[in-house]
């Protein structure tokens, strides 16, 4: 039995994944059919668009082989116009016809999908858990077939329901479709009437063109006279045609003499002089702006360079007072390296107070010099100092940094672990100093930074998931004292 029920097992296994592919198979019928049904009513519609495209060139035809000889009335006008605006309605009715075509074929596809994909694909689904249940729990079974049969019920009424919706939709759809073919045939037959009447707008049309061109060339033979004034032709508004003629005849003829000369050099001469005044004025423009822009650069550049010195005067102030509060019995200065001794690895401060009014261009760098013993000595640079003595250092540098320009809050993340007992004090004692204008979040292991603190916070790691919870001050002190000698 155990044998059989493995073989049972293995193959009910089997049959689920050739069932889904059934299943998927199916719908790509479904899709498949769907798509040949949309390609088959777009061929329809293109067979249609061929018939009317061979009517009109028929029409097209019929209207080159006839003589532009024919005029419209006044009342074939009135007829035309008529005939166009009719016509535009018909076209918006149509265009009407078409989305709400679409719109109720777009209606049937959902329902349609829905009815596959949803709910005959759970109704399978359902037949399958069904045959695949064992006969162990009969009452679990009865239970459960009858939770399955009242939804394979309510499945069916829902698939009832999307099929007559479906049934109204396809109803709606063809009496649409029938509306359309009806407006199309109408469109057609409007479509011809407005190509017969065309026919002599072309004709019109053709000889408009023929008066065009003739007045084209009239154009191009006055524009190669070159530029001539207006008071010039008022003068033969009213004068006959055929003396025109004649004394255009006189003229040409007295011209032949002067066919040599450039016609246009007058003309030519204007218009470069109009150029050259405009290219000078532009010019002038042109270097107006250029000092304005070269001042403006000038100015520009003497407020940064006032800038970049205030603030480092500012921040040196603030890291020479901060330092002397962390360590009292020594002293920090910030020093601007220059280009003239940047070379050099020591640098006097009566150097520095002779290059003080230096441009800002010749600065590389800024340097730090700090004496933990004396207020005298000359003082080491960061390369000199231990691990412990930098990070004093960098805080020093933000804290100067935070009075100059504050900024709402500060992440530390164990800053004392290198540090002394008493500087881990003087650090704290400073925090809650600058405390009242920007919030500090600490991480520590130490008890100094905790003496001065507003709220705890505990870190603990359980089941491979990190958790923090607010604690008081002496469970934080108490797991402190317990982690320092780890």
């Amino acid at each position: 039995m155990q044998l059989i029920e493995a073989r049972r097992r293995q193959v009910q296994d089997s049959r689920d994944p050739l069932l889904f592919d059934l299943n998927s198979k199916m719908k790509e019928e479904t899709n498949l059919k769907e798509s040949k049904a949309g390609k088959e009513r777009s061929l329809i519609n293109l067979h249609s668009n061929i018939k009317m495209l061979k009517a009109q060139k028929e029409a097209h035809q019929t209207e080159m082989s006839t003589e532009l000889t024919q005029t419209l009335t006044s009342q074939e006008q009135r007829r035309l116009e008529e005939l166009n605006t009719k016509i535009e309605q018909m076209r918006e009715r149509l265009s009407n016809f078409s989305t709400s075509r679409s719109e109720l074929e777009a209606r049937k596809n959902v329902l349609e999908n829905e009815l596959n994909a949803n709910l005959k694909r759970r109704r399978e689904e359902l037949l399958i858990h069904i045959e695949s249940l064992t006969t162990t729990d009969d009452d679990q079974i009865h239970s459960t077939k009858d939770e399955l049969e009242k939804l394979i019920q309510d499945m069916s009424e829902r698939a009832y329901e999307i099929e007559t919706e479906l049934q109204n939709s396809s109803a709606v759809l063809s009496e649409k479709s029938s509306e359309l073919e009806k407006l199309k045939s109408e469109q057609i037959e409007r479509q011809q009437k407005l190509e017969r009447q065309q026919k002599n707008v072309d004709k019109f049309l053709s000889k408009r063109k023929l008066i065009l061109q003739k007045k084209e060339e009239c154009t191009k033979n006055i524009r190669e006279l070159g530029a001539l004034p207006d008071e010039a032709f008022k003068k033969y508004e009213n004068t006959d045609p055929t003396k025109l003629l004649k004394q255009l005849h006189k003229v040409n003829e007295g011209l032949k003499k002067y066919s040599h000369v450039n016609k246009k050099a007058f003309e030519q001469y204007n218009n470069f002089t109009k150029q050259r005044d405009t290219l000078t004025k532009r010019k002038d423009e042109l270097d107006q702006s250029k000092r304005a822009i070269n001042e403006l650069i000038t100015v520009l550049d003497q407020r940064k360079d006032e800038a970049i010195e205030q603030t480092f005067k500012q921040v040196a102030k603030y890291f020479s007072e901060v330092f002397e509060k962390l360590v009292p019995a020594g002293r920090g200065q910030l020093i601007m390296q220059r280009r003239i001794d940047r070379d050099s690895e020591e640098e006097d401060d009566d150097d520095d107070n002779d290059h003080e009014g230096s441009v800002v261009d010749n600065y590389t760098g800024v340097a730090i010099k700090v004496s933990f013993n004396s207020k005298t000595d000359e003082g080491l640079r960061m390369q000199q100092l231990s691990g412990g003595q930098k990070s004093l250092v960098a805080l020093t540098l933000i804290f100067a940094i935070q009075q100059c320009d504050p900024a709402p809050f500060y992440l530390f993340d164990e800053i004392d672990a290198a540090l002394d007992a008493q500087y881990r004090t003087a650090v704290a004692s400073m925090i809650h100093e600058l405390c009242d204008n920007g919030q500090f979040i600490t991480t520590t292991f130490r008890p100094e930074m905790l003496a001065n603190a507003d709220k705890f916070y505990g870190v603990t790691f359980s089941n491979k998931v990190s958790r923090v919870s607010a604690i008081s001050k002496d469970d934080a002190l108490n797991f402190i004292t317990q982690e320092q000698p780890q």
